[in-house]
């Protein structure tokens, strides 16, 4: 009996100690692979995505989006001008120098941007862009758009009478603050000016009128060419026929011994007629969009 109980304390010790060198088995390599993972973190780079170039692109290359693709690259070999993902719209429309490898990261200086041709390049040759500040002219409540033709109508007093009449017509519109008709996300709202193309005597006209009377822009449909020599004078009451005045007869002098002579209405006087409010004044002979329209085809 002691032999058996002998044989089975072995057996025991054996079992532990193959437990305990599982165990230690286990936990050296639980620590080997903690301190390799830990090693591998240290020396482990960051890394950022940056843009590439998608396929070989050759110099001149103008830049769209089928031409770009992201790439991560190590945080240390990235360079400062280098373009982020968020960035790649700084690249569209941009002519590449050189000739860029596929992968290879597109940089600023890999391309030139193509120079936005000057306000003044839009003008025909004897045309000039005249900006008038919307304080000082009708803006039609913000509905202006580049591109819009407008009659120009000026209101000022003469002989102690208002007077309101065409100044010039037809007028194009070449801008309204800086939006003008090549932006496709124009709209209309608020703006601070209105900037008209003009032959050079109607620009000295709208200066000079601007400066003494008060200018009212009127919309006019595009295909309209139908010119309009109608102004009205005196004051409202006189426009609606509120204000009309007096008849006027003819009269014939009488004269009474050495007395001045007197005015006295004749039997057969008619009354005169009252002058209408509404007048005839000399207008152009064509719209000033047509003036620019004729004049490039002769160029």
């Amino acid at each position: 009996m002691k032999h058996i109980a002998s044989h089975y304390k072995v057996l025991i010790w054996i079992g532990v100690c193959l437990v305990c060198g599982v165990l230690a088995a286990w936990a050296g390599q639980r620590y080997l692979h903690q301190q390799s993972d830990l090693l591998a973190q240290k020396n482990k780079q960051p890394m950022i995505e940056r843009v590439v170039a998608a396929h070989f692109l050759a110099a001149g290359t103008v830049l769209t989006e089928t031409h770009l693709a992201t790439r991560a690259f190590p945080l240390s070999a990235v360079p400062t001008n280098s373009i982020s993902v968020s960035q790649y719209q700084r690249l569209l429309g941009g002519t590449l120098r050189a000739e860029v490898a596929a992968g290879d990261m597109v940089l600023p200086l890999h391309i030139s941007q193509t120079q936005v041709a000057a306000f003044s390049t839009r003008l025909v040759a004897g045309r000039r862009a005249v900006t008038m500040p919307v304080d000082q002219i009708n803006s039609l409540a913000g509905l202006l758009r580049a591109g819009d033709l407008v009659d120009l109508y000026v209101s000022f007093d003469h002989q102690r009478r208002k007077i309101t009449a065409p100044l010039l017509q037809g007028v194009l519109v070449l801008a309204t603050d800086e939006h003008t008709s090549d932006m496709p996300s124009q709209e209309a709202g608020h703006y601070a000016t209105v900037t008209f193309d003009l032959a050079p005597e109607d620009g000295a006209k709208l200066v000079a009128a601007r400066q003494t009377g008060s200018i009212t822009a009127m919309l006019r449909n595009p295909h309209d060419a139908q010119l309009s020599n109608k102004g009205v004078r005196g004051d409202l009451a006189t426009l609606l026929g509120v204000n009309q005045p007096s008849a006027e007869f003819k009269t014939v002098p009488i004269i009474y011994g050495n007395k001045t002579s007197r005015q006295v209405r004749g039997v057969d006087a008619i009354p005169n007629a009252p002058r209408s409010a509404v007048l005839d004044v000399e207008t152009p002979e064509q719209l000033s969009y047509q003036y620019e329209v004729q004049h490039a085809l002769v160029d």
